[in-house]
């Protein structure tokens, strides 16, 4: 059983538990930080306010070593929102070799960290990325953090 949950877990597991890709980077932001401060899961990483709310640099340091580690690899997106305003996203999807490794990380999680990303899933993994913003936009502030 894991002891300690990493940043890198957590990426590994979120991404293998949505199919082996994962729509953006700053949803995976936010689904950290709500697995954490709503679910229970331990605490991995230190969250501050920027730009989309909750943040951590240690989540995106993570993803940059795990496409380096060659178990994820990331592709940008061109969307347009509603309004018509042009943006990018990151799209993530994880190598043969992360998805093995990923499956390992599952099956050595904490009966409470599996149920934690478990729960935020359940709530948060099919909405899209502008409802999860907005749920969070009101529901926190920076102060919180």
């Amino acid at each position: 059983m894991s002891v300690n949950m990493t940043c890198k877990d957590f990426i590994l597991a979120t991404v293998l538990n949505s199919g082996g890709t994962f729509e953006s980077a700053t949803k995976l932001q936010k689904l950290a930080f709500l697995s954490i401060y709503e679910n229970g899961m331990e605490c991995f990483a230190e969250f501050h306010w920027h730009y989309y709310g909750p943040f951590s640099r240690e989540l995106e340091d993570a993803i940059e070593d795990l496409k380096r580690e060659e178990l994820l690899v990331e592709q940008s997106l061109n969307r347009t929102s509603y309004s018509g305003n042009e943006y990018t996203v990151k799209k993530l999807s994880l190598t043969p070799r992360g998805k093995a490794v990923a499956s390992i990380i599952i099956t050595e999680m904490s009966a409470k960290n599996k149920a934690a990303l478990d729960d935020t899933m359940d709530e948060y993994g099919s909405k899209p990325l502008s409802k999860i913003l907005e749920y969070v936009y009101n529901a926190y502030n920076p102060e919180d953090l």
